[in-house]
């Protein structure tokens, strides 16, 4: 464990010293929230839940991660993200698996005209572009502390330029004094080229301290809240959370409402989100909303199986 604190550490060490290299970074599917509970509760995925797009997240939560999920969000008619996983137990630990496909219009044709916000996806333009993140992962118990690790392959393409690299991503979590806590190291790796012979645009690299509670009864509601902050490549902290609340009237259905605030410091985006569910037994089906100044709304849908 402390050759993994040490990677850690070097690691928030590295993403320190990169902010200063470019104000952009590519693709910009990798700084989209990526599923929709966490969308509805800031951008802040909660470390207690089991769900197999925890491989998106933080690869420490894997272990216990199972089930099948499908989201869609749409940004009005010109963007779309969609993400598909699924996750399964193997050997001591567990297996995870998950695909974020975005499509969307812009104006430019190589990847410095990629939009490094998530409101640019409500604009339309005459270039087609896509980027697939294809991601596996494994994560088991070691010495009490759940520690995961996935990789990745990413591909972006902008009308007839393509180009593909690959990262990884690091996590660890534990439980303290009630709370779950985690540390995730995201997207490491070298960039995407600009197709234009200059440096390449770095990937996203951020690092995020993340912690959640328990469910906990609070008269015939259930409450959860969960909160993290990242600190992202270019040197700026984005503090996130949320609240969840749950009723179920009756064994084996469950209604639920989510609220997030999140610091939004350059895509034009509500602070404020909101997300709903229903679950009956292992199936759930969810609903985000999140809010953009001027040009519109993106809404997301979920399916969950476990």
């Amino acid at each position: 464990m402390r050759h993994i604190a040490a990677s850690l550490l070097l690691t928030v060490t590295s993403l320190g010293g990169a902010g200063a290299q470019s104000n952009g970074n590519a693709p910009l599917v990798l700084e989209l929230p990526a599923s929709t509970r966490a969308l509805g509760l800031g951008g802040v995925f909660v470390l207690s839940g089991t769900t197999s797009e925890a491989v998106l997240h933080n690869p420490g939560l894997i272990d216990t991660a199972r089930g099948f999920g499908v989201d869609v969000q749409r940004y009005r008619s010109s963007g779309t993200l969609g993400t598909v996983s699924a996750a399964t137990a193997l050997g001591s630990g567990g297996l995870a698996v998950g695909v974020q496909i975005l499509s969307f219009a812009m104006s430019g044709a190589t990847v410095v005209d990629v939009p490094f916000d998530a409101g640019a996806l409500l604009q339309s333009g005459p270039v087609a572009a896509s980027e697939i993140v294809g991601t596996v992962g494994y994560g088991r118990v070691i010495k009490g502390f759940r520690f995961g690790v996935a990789g990745k392959v990413l591909e972006q393409r902008i009308g007839s330029n393509r180009d593909a690299t690959a990262a990884f991503d690091i996590g660890l979590v534990r439980r303290v004094f009630g709370i779950t806590w985690g540390v995730a190291a995201q997207n490491l790796g070298p960039g995407l080229s600009t197709g234009t012979g200059g440096p390449d645009i770095p990937l996203p690299h951020r690092i995020t301290l993340a912690a959640s509670t328990s469910t906990r009864p609070v008269g015939p509601l259930d409450l959860l809240a969960t909160a993290a902050v990242s600190r992202r490549r270019d040197g700026e902290f984005i503090p996130a959370g949320g609240i969840e609340i749950s009723w179920w009237p009756i064994i084996g259905r469950t209604f639920t409402g989510r609220i997030g605030l999140r610091r939004v410091p350059d895509d034009g985006a509500s602070p404020v989100t909101f997300g709903a569910a229903f679950t009956a037994d292992n199936f759930t089906i969810e609903y985000a909303l999140e809010q953009f100044d001027g040009p519109g709304a993106a809404h997301r849908f979920g399916l969950r199986w476990r």
